[in-house]
């Protein structure tokens, strides 16, 4: 594609919005990141530089929670995404634009629902079948749209586990899942130069939209479930509009 200057300056906004989250929250950069994306850039494009960029974004802080790790749940997690990643990858390549944006409008309304409403559910649900179904689920969905963020959120929600525990596990996942579908990208054909220089583009502002949260998350820390809240808001309506954009089109 030609990369406009309109194009360019909607790629760095983006990245800034999407690293600023993450900074803020300590996740959500791809749940945003994708389908901002894909209202100037083409999804065969969108997915793969939101995906290297959120799996870059992760190392930082799996690196500072590297001893909170729980590594049973995290190996449940991981061998049950492998499937799930391989199946994403052919439907990226394959499926219609429009069955993938409007699955990734359901994503972002079930993830902004399930968090404005509490996210939480019965004990009962915290066992390792959740945790095959989770991996298998994170796969496909963060091969096929660089979101693998709803359903390791949804399941660690329900885990018994600190804030620190929880993060480590979510953020390595995420790293280690780019690390596995970047060569299954290249060999369907999506590594391309657009990529390539969409990430160029991004990455800068990644950086500072990562710091400027931070920054304002020691600030307001005695106020973070309410800019969460605002967040998760922007999330459902964005996942709505995205939505009716696929049912219309």
């Amino acid at each position: 594609m030609d990369f406009t200057a309109d194009v360019i300056i909607w790629i760095c906004a983006v990245a800034v919005v999407a690293g600023f989250t993450q900074g803020l929250t300590g996740f959500g950069f791809a749940v945003l990141c994708t389908p901002l994306l894909l209202m100037m850039v083409p999804v065969k494009t969108s997915v793969p530089v939101a995906g290297l960029c959120g799996g870059a974004v992760a190392v930082p802080l799996v690196l500072t929670l590297r001893r909170h790790v729980l590594w049973k749940p995290l190996l449940t997690l991981l061998v049950s995404s492998i499937p799930g990643v391989w199946l994403g990858a052919k439907l990226l390549k394959a499926a219609p634009v429009g069955l993938i944006t409007g699955t990734m409008g359901v994503i972002l309304a079930a993830v902004g629902v399930f968090q404005l409403s509490g996210g939480r559910a019965p004990e009962a649900w915290r066992g390792r079948l959740l945790g095959v179904i989770s991996g298998f689920l994170a796969g496909a969905v963060g091969a096929s749209t660089a979101a693998p963020g709803p359903p390791i959120i949804a399941y660690t929600s329900l885990q018994p586990w600190d804030v620190r525990e929880t993060k480590a596990v979510m953020n390595l996942f995420f790293v280690i899942q780019t690390l596995a579908v970047i060569p299954l990208y290249h060999a369907n054909g999506l590594l391309t130069r657009d990529v390539g220089a969409a990430c160029a583009w991004a990455s800068p502002f990644v950086v500072a939209g990562v710091a400027g949260g931070m920054f304002l998350s020691h600030l307001l820390r005695d106020r973070i479930h309410f800019m969460r809240r605002i967040i998760y808001t922007a999330v459902l309506l964005l996942g709505v509009s995205m939505i009716a954009k696929a049912v219309w089109s």
